[in-house]
């Protein structure tokens, strides 16, 4: 008779984590590869971008319950869960085969470019909706003051994006580019712009929540301010995830940028935790705290008789 947690569990956030990482790979390597040049990203975050996006959902498939019955999720095409499945399948599909022009082994790495080319645009225009996915699905929570609306759509697709980008940068010190690497030298500079973008939208998101907003939102925005969850917020996603690693991936030397590129992720995780935990916060209808503080917990004295408890 144990109620269930009003929150998401932590498998969640690791399913936002790697999906959104993942999408943000797929978008910076389709991109790369359609503005600026084949094989100036490391075949091996190409790799990684569809490996992170399948691992995902295996964490959602064990926090929803009965694994064995994960296949239902595809069977409804009015829910928005059916809708995210088919686009990551998708997306985690197309990544992959995207990534395979990368080994030169396989008859199709050469003289298929224009196929190549249109796998990088599916990349990005699948990466784009998995990584406002998450977003969109807790944004039209309305009894999540945290959540609800369009604003943790785009920290969500932004932390997405600079996680994509810390990835790619971390794989291209691990196995260099098949070509050039000037993409390579100029990602820190693109992880600094997208850090400092992020730092101005969380500024403005808990601002919005804590002073423009209702007072289930303020009340939830506090915890991010002076509450349970602001020194995993202010050390964690600020400090950690975003400020010293805008000083890090500046500076020269391979050691000090791959530090910087893996406290972002590490900062997006972070991020995603706090998000999902946020989620403990909810407007009750009418009548119903009062409704569930009289249900029996379980252990009670007339219910241990009747089950025949000792």
């Amino acid at each position: 008779m144990k109620h269930k947690d009003e929150g998401w569990g932590w498998m969640l956030s690791l399913d936002f984590f790697f999906v959104g990482m993942g999408s943000g790979m797929l978008i910076i390597g389709g991109l790369v590869d359609l503005f600026i040049g084949e094989g100036r990203t490391s075949v091996l975050g190409n790799f990684l971008g569809p490996v992170l996006m399948a691992i995902g959902p295996a964490f959602l498939t064990l926090e929803l319950g009965k694994p064995t019955q994960a296949w239902r999720v595809f069977m409804n095409p009015k829910a928005i869960l059916t809708v995210g499945a088919w686009v990551m399948s998708m997306a985690i599909g197309i990544g992959f085969m995207y990534a395979s022009f990368g080994i030169e082994m396989l008859p199709w790495s050469y003289g298929f470019g224009f196929v190549r080319k249109l796998l990088a645009i599916a990349c990005v225009v699948f990466g784009v909706v998995s990584g406002i996915y998450p977003g969109m699905l807790l944004g039209r929570h309305k009894a999540r003051p945290f959540w609800n609306g369009p604003g943790i759509i785009s920290l969500f697709f932004l932390s997405s994006l600079v996680t994509g980008v810390a990835g790619h940068s971390l794989c291209g010190l691990i196995m260099a580019a098949p070509t050039l690497s000037d993409v390579l030298r100029n990602l820190p500079l693109l992880i600094e712009g997208l850090l400092g973008l992020q730092l101005l939208l969380w500024g403005g998101y808990i601002w919005v929540k804590r002073s423009g907003g209702t007072e289930a939102e303020a009340t939830a925005t506090k915890r991010w301010i002076s509450g349970d969850l602001s020194m995993a917020f202010k050390f964690g996603v600020i400090l950690c995830g975003t400020l010293l690693p805008m000083v890090l991936v500046l500076m020269p030397g391979a050691i000090f940028q791959g530090i910087g590129a893996g406290l972002v992720v590490l900062g997006g995780l972070i991020m995603r935790m706090l998000v999902v935990r946020s989620g403990e916060d909810r407007t009750w209808l009418p009548g119903e705290q009062k409704y569930r503080s009289r249900l029996p917990g379980g252990d009670e004295a007339f219910l241990k008789k009747a089950w025949n408890i000792k």
